[in-house]
């Protein structure tokens, strides 16, 4: 009886470890509309106020290098943030903010990217100075930076370079192009906002451009990637998880009931 309890406790932890494990798809419509709302939310809200802040949308190529960086679930910022042509298929400036976490199920993008804007308690925008560290914050809100890609990755054999690197955690990557965080410059023109906008529309204090604005599609990956996918199996990979994930739960209560009814396995205190 004891060998037959083995035998189900194994098939429903290996059937769970391919269901339960969280997936953050960078495609998910949810998933973006969370990191854009959050950093035009407090890009909106500055103070002083912002004369020039422009809006942040979505770009996908910005997420695909995030999400190659993730997966290293490695707690440091992407090596090749300075080479031109390997962040980014057209921006040649790129900038990054990292969020890290533990347990996996304590991330969410809002309360990862409000983490990043709460540095702003350690930033003096007369002086443009940081008694700590507030460069998250400044590349949050710096006005140049109107494209936004992001990704998070769970990584249940921890996250290196943090002290939780034993315990299950996440990695939260956003990228942004324009970059910011110039040095000796302020991160965005203090005045009534949108008031430097020009002929630009003004909304909810940020300067938006339809054509700036306009989601750039392209086939892109980033060649330092080891996991670069070839574009038809990129396009498969997260249906056949999403599919492989609805059938493995209805499976896992199969395989139990089964066994049970077979073997007559119960537990007992």
């Amino acid at each position: 009886m004891s060998d037959n309890l083995h035998i189900l406790i194994f098939i429903t932890v290996l059937l769970c470890l391919v269901s339960c494990e969280p997936v953050f798809d960078i495609n998910d419509q949810a998933f973006i509309g969370k990191c854009m709302s959050e950093h035009n939310k407090h890009r909106a809200s500055v103070r002083p106020t912002a004369a020039n802040m422009r809006y942040m949308t979505w770009d996908e190529g910005l997420a695909v290098t995030a999400q190659a960086w993730a997966r290293l679930c490695i707690f440091k910022h992407n090596i090749h943030l300075q080479e031109a042509g390997r962040m980014h298929p057209i921006f040649t400036s790129v900038g990054e903010n990292i969020w890290v976490g533990t347990p996996i199920s304590s991330f969410k993008p809002e309360s990862a990217v409000k983490s990043w804007v709460d540095e702003v308690k350690d930033y003096d925008y007369n002086t443009n100075r940081c008694t700590k560290v507030c460069g998250h914050y400044t590349q949050v809100v710096w006005a140049d930076s109107y494209k936004v890609g992001c990704a998070a990755e769970a990584c249940p054999n921890g996250v290196a370079e943090t002290h939780f690197s034993s315990l299950p955690g996440v990695i939260f990557v956003c990228n942004y192009a324009t970059a910011g965080n110039y040095a000796g410059v302020l991160p965005y023109k203090a005045g009534p906002s949108c008031s430097n906008c020009g002929q630009l529309k003004c909304e909810n204090n940020l300067c938006r451009n339809s054509t700036r604005d306009a989601q750039q599609h392209n086939n892109w990956s980033p060649d330092w990637d080891p996991a670069r996918p070839s574009s038809s199996s990129s396009s498969l990979f997260w249906p056949a998880v999403v599919i492989i994930r609805l059938i493995s739960v209805p499976l896992m209560f199969a395989c139990v009931y089964c066994l049970q009814g077979r073997y007559n396995l119960f537990a007992y205190e």
